[in-house]
C-alpha cells in the first residue's frame, strides 16, 4: 500500500515538474533581449549576432529548444552556461550545499523559537509570554527579510563588529567561522517561518487543549508539562509538520535575496546573476533543481505523517 501511494505521488510530482519546466522555459524568454544581444551590444552587426545565436540554438523554434533541453536534462545534462561555458550541473553541485546549509540553519532557528513560544502562548493565553509571541509573529510576518538583513548587518557587523558582514567559509574548513558568517543570514531568512509556525502551533494547541482527552488527562492528575508535551503535542504535530514542510521548502526560494546581501556563493545568487545576464541554461537548471527539492520535501512530509500519527494509513 505504501509503495502504491509513493508511486501515485511521484506521478503527480512528475507532472508538476513538467509544468514548472515549461513555465520557466517560457517566462525567461519573455524578458526582452537575450544573452548574445547583451554581450555583443554595439560590438557586432545584426548578422553576426544572428550567426552566434544560431551556434547556441537560440534561433530554433521554442518547442525545439524546449525538447532539446528536456531530453538532455533527463540524462543529467542541464547544459552549459552561455556566458562562462561551464556545465550548469557542476556549478549547481558546487553551490547547492551553501543554499541547503542556509535553509537548514534558518529552519532550525525557526523551529527552536516557534514551537516553544507557540505552546507557551496556547497554554497561557493573555499572558506576557503570549503577548511577546504575538509581537514576534506580527513582526515576522510584516518585516521583509531583506530589510531585517540590512539592519542586522548595520548593527552587528558595522556598529558592534561582532561578525563579518559578508563572505563564506566551508564548515569543513572552519566550522566556527562558518557559523559566525551564516548566523545573520540564517536569522534573517528564518523570520517568516518563525512567525507562521508559531501561529500554527498556537492555534493547533488551543483547539486540542479544549478536547475531552486533554480534560481526561488533567483529571487523572497528570502534570501540565506531561499533558502539553505528551498528549497535546503529538496530536498537534500533523498541523505543525505540514506548515513546517511548506515553509522549509519556501526557504530555498527565499534565500535568493539573502544570498545577494551577504555575498554567499549559493544557488540564489547564482540564479540572480544568470537572470540579469539572460543566461537561459542556468536559470532553467536552478529553478528545476529547486522545484525538484520542493516536491521531494513535500513527499517526505507526507510520509512522515504515518510516523507522527498512528491513525494515518496509506
Amino acid at each position: 500500500m505504501l509503495a502504491r501511494y509513493i508511486l501515485a505521488k511521484l506521478q503527480w510530482l512528475t507532472l508538476i515538474l513538467v509544468g514548472i519546466s515549461i513555465l520557466v522555459f517560457l517566462l525567461i524568454r519573455l524578458v526582452p533581449g537575450d544573452v548574445i544581444s547583451i554581450m555583443l551590444y554595439q560590438q557586432a552587426s545584426a548578422e553576426k549576432i544572428q550567426e552566434i545565436r544560431g551556434l547556441f540554438g537560440l534561433d530554433q523554434p521554442l518547442h525545439v529548444q524546449y525538447l532539446r533541453w528536456v531530453t538532455r536534462a533527463l540524462r543529467g545534462d542541464l547544459g552549459r552556461s552561455i556566458v562562462t561555458g561551464r556545465p550548469v550541473l557542476a556549478d549547481i553541485v558546487e553551490r547547492f550545499p551553501v543554499t541547503l546549509e542556509l535553509s537548514f540553519l534558518a529552519a532550525l532557528i525557526a523551529l527552536v523559537l516557534a514551537i516553544p513560544f507557540g505552546i507557551i502562548s496556547a497554554a497561557r493565553p493573555g499572558s506576557v509570554a503570549d503577548g511577546i509571541g504575538n509581537v514576534i509573529s506580527v513582526l515576522g510576518l510584516g518585516l521583509p527579510n531583506f530589510w531585517l538583513a540590512t539592519i542586522l548587518v548595520l548593527a552587528f557587523s558595522v556598529k558592534l563588529a561582532l561578525v563579518p558582514p559578508i563572505g563564506y567559509v566551508s564548515p569543513l574548513d572552519n566550522p566556527v567561522q562558518n557559523l559566525r558568517l551564516m548566523l545573520l543570514p540564517a536569522l534573517s531568512l528564518s523570520t517568516y517561518m518563525t512567525a507562521t509556525v508559531m501561529r500554527m502551533t498556537r492555534s493547533a494547541f488551543i483547539e486540542i487543549l479544549g478536547q475531552d482527552f486533554v480534560r481526561a488527562a488533567r483529571a487523572k492528575g497528570l502534570s501540565e508539562s506531561v499533558v502539553l508535551l505528551k498528549h497535546a503535542l503529538r496530536n498537534a504535530l500533523i498541523a505543525i509538520l505540514t506548515m513546517s514542510g511548506i515553509e522549509v521548502a519556501k526557504l530555498l526560494g527565499g534565500s535568493l535575496i539573502i544570498e545577494q546581501i551577504f555575498a554567499l556563493p549559493g544557488m540564489g545568487r547564482y540564479a540572480v546573476e544568470a537572470i540579469f545576464a539572460r543566461d537561459y541554461p542556468i536559470v532553467q537548471g536552478t529553478v528545476l533543481v529547486v522545484a525538484l527539492t520542493f516536491v521531494l520535501i513535500n513527499l517526505t512530509v507526507d510520509l512522515l505523517y504515518a510516523a507522527v500519527d498512528p491513525r494515518v494509513r496509506y
